[in-house]
């Protein structure tokens, strides 16, 4: 019975391992978790950084509208380049934020702090197709930055009332 179970349960053991740690390595953080935040800007901003605090100003003229397959999430995703540059074209950091941006607006500074990763599959060549078209560029090493969900109780907001 003994010998059945670990039979049985050995290899699940060890897939989940597998998993978790490789959650783990690619986040910088166990799942659940963020990763400690390390200031970087637009230029020193790589593929290794994993937690990231960084400020620039949003392309908003360039800005896309991502959907999860049920239609029950929404992201935004923009080019962010050094803070008040609106003529550079060169992508550096995609913003992906569930903060829709404000449409009257072209340009907008944001100061964010989020999972700095490669893009891989969530900028797929039909994305890179449409910023190529709207007249951007990509940087060989181009960084995605998810923004992380603002937690209401620590804004400043919520302190002053």
């Amino acid at each position: 019975m003994k010998k059945l179970l670990l039979v049985v349960l050995g290899p699940f053991i060890i897939v989940a391992g597998a998993a978790l740690a490789f959650v783990w390595w690619e986040r910088g953080a166990p799942p659940g978790f963020r990763p400690p935040s390390v200031d970087v800007t637009v230029d020193t901003i790589n593929r290794d950084n994993r937690g990231v605090r960084l400020g620039g100003t949003g392309h908003l003229e360039a800005r896309l509208k991502q959907t999860s397959k049920d239609g029950g999430e929404i992201w935004w995703l923009y080019p962010l380049l050094n803070k008040g540059d609106t003529t550079g074209r060169e992508i550096h950091v995609l913003l992906r934020t569930q903060i829709e941006p404000n449409r009257l607006y072209s340009y907008e500074d944001r100061d964010i702090e989020g999972f700095a990763r490669p893009p891989g599959r969530l900028v797929d060549s039909r994305t890179r197709e449409v910023l190529l078209k709207k007249g951007y560029s990509f940087a060989n090493d181009f960084v995605l930055v998810e923004e992380w969900p603002v937690d209401p109780d620590s804004s400043d907001e919520a302190a002053t009332e």
